[in-house]
């Protein structure tokens, strides 16, 4: 009996501590992720943000979710350091669970995914998990 114990004390400990998840989760819902507010270099997705960037400008799609925490980091540091960003480059918001068609354009499988398209819209690169602005400025092709 005394060799299950640890077995059920560490089971015990989990689903406390998912527990304890939960009821975060659930009572304190991360605020949305906005887009600063007249800022050309961080808005949200439009097809029209896409097609009027310029053949030398570097467009990012940034597929977010407004429950994904480490969406929010990572829309709270370009927000704090928009003026950081290089006038040839565009960050747009896209809502990962609204924009079907363009998580499947795309090959979007998961929130905080960074899609660099050219004009045309066509994927340059794509990478996940990207904590910072400088770190998504570094990953630029």
């Amino acid at each position: 009996m005394k060799k299950r114990t640890p077995i059920i004390v560490v089971a015990g400990v989990a689903v406390a501590a998912g527990a304890i998840l939960l009821a975060q989760s659930t009572t304190t819902d991360p605020a949305p992720v906005t887009a600063v507010g007249s800022s050309a270099a961080f808005q949200e997705y439009t097809p029209e943000a896409v097609s009027s960037a310029t053949t030398d400008a570097t467009v990012v799609l940034f597929f977010h979710a407004t429950w994904c925490s480490t969406c929010k980091l990572l829309a709270d540091d370009i927000t704090a350091n928009a003026d950081s960003i290089p006038d040839d480059v565009q960050i747009l918001l896209v809502d990962f669970d609204t924009a079907t068609d363009l998580k499947q354009r795309y090959g979007v499988t998961l929130q905080h995914t960074l899609v660099q398209v050219d004009s045309n819209g066509d994927a340059i690169e794509q990478w996940h998990l990207t904590r910072t602005l400088g770190e998504l400025l570094d990953s630029l092709v």
